[in-house]
């Protein structure tokens, strides 16, 4: 089961995002498992034209007991001509199981 929540940033600029993943408000133990990020134009774009991010590029595992880390996005991902919004996903694989939407959202970006 996957969670929406929204982000805000500003447009151009390096951001950094602190997530922590829970399931049934318990904090989702991330230990051996592969967290990836993907940032796209909007939710129909398709996967592959969007930026992937994982664990030493662009994600930091803060504490994978606790389920958290962070999202450094890069000012060129983030660049957009107007503000508006980009889309991410957070998945999860664990084990024998493919990746499965943990979180995801939009990403509205202000002018800077």
């Amino acid at each position: 089961m996957s969670l929406r929540f929204d982000l805000a940033g500003v447009a151009g600029f390096d951001q950094e995002f602190q997530f922590s993943l829970t399931y049934a408000a318990v904090p989702l133990n991330l230990t051996g498992c592969t967290v990836t990020l993907i940032l796209k134009a909007s939710a129909v774009t398709p996967d592959t034209l969007g930026v992937t991010y994982g664990t030493g590029t662009g994600l930091t595992m803060t504490s994978a007991a606790d389920g958290q880390f962070t999202w450094d996005a890069p000012a060129a991902d983030v660049a957009v001509d107007a503000p508006g919004s980009l889309w991410y996903r957070v998945d999860v694989a664990s084990g024998d199981s493919g990746p499965q939407p943990a979180m995801y959202g939009a990403l509205a970006l202000a002018a800077a």
